[in-house]
């Protein structure tokens, strides 16, 4: 199984660092054509609480782990990276959320689809950040 990073985008206005009172609302997508892990990377910018919803058009059960980190280039396993939710999206579900409230200078969300599927439909991750 390979792992694929993905790149994230900026939904809102980008909020200076120093303002860490403002939310900031984030989106990534994927393929969901493989079994992959695919890894999106958000700067918390000092937010301390995190939702991550997906929205799987597919309906393909997937795992969503929340990784903590300290460092911007970390990866699971590392060492200052902490495994701090997970969720599923089940087959019979199109969409899930979980929120963390646990405030780390980075984040990681790996979604695992548990199938790959023809149709490649788009997966779209949410990340929203609040600052409590």
């Amino acid at each position: 199984m390979a792992v694929v990073v993905e790149t994230v985008n900026v939904v809102s206005k980008e909020v200076h660092e120093r303002q860490a009172i403002a939310p900031t609302y984030l989106t990534g997508s994927f393929v969901d054509n493989d079994t992959d892990d695919h890894q999106l990377k958000v700067d918390a910018r000092g937010k301390g609480r995190l939702t991550v919803a997906i929205d799987n058009p597919a309906d393909n059960t997937m795992t969503v782990n929340v990784y903590g980190m300290h460092a911007a280039a970390g990866a699971v396993g590392d060492a200052g990276t902490f495994l701090i939710g997970t969720f599923t999206v089940t087959a019979a579900q199109d969409k899930n959320y979980q929120t963390v409230n646990d405030p780390f200078p980075w984040y990681l969300i790996q979604v695992t689809p548990a199938a790959a599927d023809a149709t490649n439909p788009t997966v779209t991750v949410y990340m929203d950040f609040s600052a409590f």
